[in-house]
């Protein structure tokens, strides 16, 4: 849905995309590396991870580019050591604004953590 408020269009975001590799053997030096980005919105989204239904924290910072109707695309990466009992675990983005209201989007992986 478009609003427009002092000749700028506000843009709710309307999808999410998960990318990298989801399927790792855990040998306890591998890592999972996602990216989620979002389709353009204005103002810019914000995104969270999800592990599982419970909310986790990520200390890489978002970034931003120009995106259409003034909007911004922003993405994040997440990266965390694969381990064996992470096989299986749903990872999701999450990316809203405040014109989102419950409106959330969301896109989801599922872990695929391989053992020697």
């Amino acid at each position: 849905m478009l609003f427009t408020l002092f000749n700028c269009i506000l843009v709710k975001p309307r999808s999410t995309t998960i990318s990298g590799n989801t399927t790792v053997y855990a040998n306890g030096n591998n890592k999972v590396t996602l990216t989620c980005n979002t389709d353009s919105s204005n103002p810019q989204s914000a995104i969270t991870w999800y592990r599982n239904g419970s909310r986790i924290t990520n200390g890489k910072p978002q970034t931003t580019a120009t995106g259409s109707y003034g909007g911004l695309v922003v993405s994040q990466v997440l990266e965390f050591l694969a381990s064996r009992e992470m096989d299986g675990d749903i990872i999701e983005c999450r990316a809203s604004n405040y014109l989102s209201g419950s409106d959330v989007v969301r896109s989801s992986v599922i872990l695929d953590i391989l053992c020697k």
